[in-house]
């Protein structure tokens, strides 16, 4: 490959995967006059389309093999970053943006005006040579999901979406639907249905039923209108626009691209609703402030904000949406009339999501527009969770109704539901999957070997959703019937059930496999890339740490060199600290503080032992050093001492923090060693 397609590619991932989509529907929208503007924009020399022909193997069964192999070539040098098959792809919806009757081809024709773009003839690429191209866009939708949304909110259909005759040129399809002044008119367009309407947002039928109504039609593109026309394809573009609708917060325009959208998120925590900012970017300050006295701090080292200065959610906040502007950020919810919250890993607490997961629980709340669609959803698929609770509960908004815990347990059924509801739950779709993958486990070594499980804690795979529960699902080559209900209820399929002896193992689905391998022991070998010790000069060892060079490591005191050293042999105090509690910290008698951080569940763990509770406290060991360990819950501090000496902040670490956090916690116990600590603190606060 030369320099013209990477520069294509660098192109088009900035301008449509950059950092200022974080947050927003991203479109792959490529024709004609868009290539232009980027020849002009970016100064390409070479146009796209006869950038890419000239990497094509033409005359064979594989014409985009060489493609390929600078894609996994790129890969090994940047796993993160955009799949390299980007001007392809940009081709492939140049040529969907072509497909209108014309005097050489009918509308449908979708593969001879690929080929005439690539080629100069229409037949040297033919739907037999287009696999390949189909799973690119797979392939860029999954990296777009693991991104969680910092490169752009994927639009790709699902493969399940997507009508049978159009399933692989259906996703080239789907990014010429909406021009940039189409979704430019969008937010007038939402404006105007919303006056008229009680629920929202609307689903995308309902959508394209008002357009249709209101004659609003002729304001969008063609390609628009064609596909309003077409009964096949017409979901795909109701989807589309559906989940434009769900994205807008009811103001003027969609947020503009290269501003971050920040997104509120409800949180249930100790029985009240409160506000999380999700900030997607890859960029995560430390705090931000906004208009109106409105503050985000950062959540540790998540993605999560706490937000103060907004009013609490509540039926009118929910159900008219809410929007806070900054420099360079928007803050917002849309509005909506129905809540679903499920367990945050990171946050440890309830939290609102943007769709079912089947197998987990939910708690669902209702505006009394949407309560008949809720109820009928539930009662159509849902495992538990479909009666109303009718406790008077203080968190609950006014008016609203509530389902817990409500548990999807059959995938298919609850997609089938979704789709013939016509309301705001129609929107709440499972994620998409687009490829057979492997999902949890307990991995050993994964920078030795990505795909390498202990023995009993294998993962679960995860179907694509095309898979319909009629095709075997094979592990090492055989049926397994224990895993045939899971399968046929579109379920993630636990592994660890089957009692694999270790060794390599091959899990096969509707013609697509994954591997992994299981041990019962690993010994991992070490490795680092920055070495910290202690540079040794003249035989003499530095007083602190540092990173060390190739000039200073040969000498260096480093690991468990510790010669000539003479240490007491103190035993390490283990201590239990609550899960659920609000923050962890231990403040040392030499002036250090850490904060503690609950280790994560794995997920086999709930697999194998589904009877048992999980755990509400987890260890934390201590060596050779004392102090008070310290939690917060519900606004008060608790303490208790682990091995306390005198109090000596001036000697390490950070003064400052530590005695901030010592006079907050200040009532955290009664005895007179934290008396001590507390008088030290103040000592060192004057």
């Amino acid at each position: 490959m030369d320099e013209s397609y990477q520069a294509w590619q660098d192109a088009l991932a900035e301008e449509f995967f950059g950092r200022q989509h974080a947050g927003h529907p991203t479109l792959f929208y490529v024709d004609d006059d868009v290539e232009q503007e980027f020849r002009h924009g970016y100064g390409l020399d070479e146009p796209l389309a006869r950038c890419v022909g000239r990497f094509l193997r033409l005359g064979t069964a594989e014409p985009y093999s060489a493609l390929e192999e600078y894609r996994w070539r790129r890969r090994r040098q940047d796993k993160q970053g955009v799949p390299a098959f980007l001007p392809l792809l940009a081709c492939s919806v140049i040529a969907a943006s072509r497909m209108v009757n014309d005097r050489n081809h009918a509308a449908t024709a979708y593969h001879a005006r690929f080929s005439e773009l690539l080629t100069g003839d229409e037949k040297q690429l033919g739907s037999q040579h287009y696999e390949p191209v189909s799973r690119m866009w797979q392939v860029l939708a999954s990296w777009q999901h693991s991104q969680r949304g910092a490169h752009g909110l994927c639009t790709l259909p699902a493969p399940a979406d997507l009508p049978s005759n159009r399933s692989m040129i259906g996703f080239a399809q789907s990014q010429a639907l909406l021009s940039g002044a189409d979704r430019s008119f969008l937010p007038k367009l939402f404006r105007s249905l919303r006056e008229h309407g009680t629920t929202w947002p609307l689903p995308g039928d309902a959508l394209l039923a008002q357009i249709e109504i209101r004659g609003m039609e002729q304001h969008l593109s063609k390609n628009f209108r064609n596909a309003l026309q077409e009964d096949e394809f017409r979901p795909v573009l109701a989807k589309l626009i559906g989940n434009y609708a769900a994205a807008w917060d009811g103001s003027d325009e969609l947020v503009p691209t290269g501003v971050t959208r920040a997104e509120l998120v409800v949180r249930l925590d100790a029985g009240r609703l409160s506000w999380v900012a999700r900030l997607r970017s890859t960029e995560q300050p430390e705090g931000i402030a906004l208009a109106n006295g409105v503050v985000l701090e950062r959540l540790g080292d998540s993605s999560y904000y706490d937000v103060t200065g907004l009013p609490a959610p509540s039926a009118e906040t929910l159900g008219k949406g809410i929007r806070r502007d900054g420099d360079g950020l928007v803050l917002s919810r849309p509005a909506s009339s129905v809540l679903v919250l499920a367990r945050d890993d990171v946050l440890g607490v309830w939290a609102g999501t943007d769709g079912f997961r089947p197998g987990e629980a939910h708690v669902v709340l209702a505006a009394p527009a949407a309560r008949r669609d809720v109820q009928r959803l539930l009662d159509r698929a849902a495992t538990s969770g479909r009666s109303a609770d009718t406790g008077k509960l203080a968190w609950v908004p006014q008016g609203w109704s509530l389902h817990k815990p409500v548990v999807f347990d059959d995938t298919v059924t609850l997609r089938k539901a979704l789709q013939e509801i016509q309301g705001t739950v129609s929107l709440l779709q499972p994620p998409a999957q687009f490829k057979l993958r492997l999902e949890g486990g307990l991995k050993l070594a994964p920078s030795l070997d990505p795909r390498l499980y202990l023995r009993g804690g294998e993962p679960h795979v995860v179907l694509p959703d095309t898979a319909q529960g009629t095709d075997p699902l094979l592990v090492d080559g055989e049926e397994r019937s224990e895993l045939r209900t899971a399968v046929a209820a579109g379920r993630p399929v636990p592994l660890a059930v089957l009692r694999l002896e270790p060794g390599r193992h091959t899990v096969s689905y509707a013609g697509a496999t994954v591997e992994f391998a299981t041990v019962d022991q690993a010994v991992v070998e070490p490795k680092a890339d920055r070495v910290c010790g202690f540079a040794v000069a003249d035989g003499v060892a530095s007083a602190a740490p540092s990173l060390l060079d190739e000039r200073t490591l040969p000498t260096a005191i480093t690991g468990a060199d510790c010669t000539g050293g003479a240490f007491p042999e103190t035993a390490a105090a283990m201590e239990l600290c609550r899960r659920d509690a609000d923050e962890v910290l231990f403040a040392a008698d030499d002036g250090r503080l850490w904060t503690l951080r609950a280790p994560e569940q794995p997920d086999w763990w709930t697999g194998r032992l589904p009877d048992t509770p999980a755990p509400l406290r987890f260890e934390a060991d201590f060596h050779g050093i004392g102090g008070w360990l310290l939690e917060r819950r519900n606004g008060r501090w608790k303490g208790r001492p682990v091995n306390p000496g005198t109090p000596k902040p001036r000697s390490t670490g950070n003064p400052q923090a530590w005695a901030r956090a010592v006079l907050s916690a200040q009532q955290a116990s009664a005895e007179p060693t934290w008396a001590a600590y507390v008088q030290a603190a103040k000592e060192l606060d004057r």
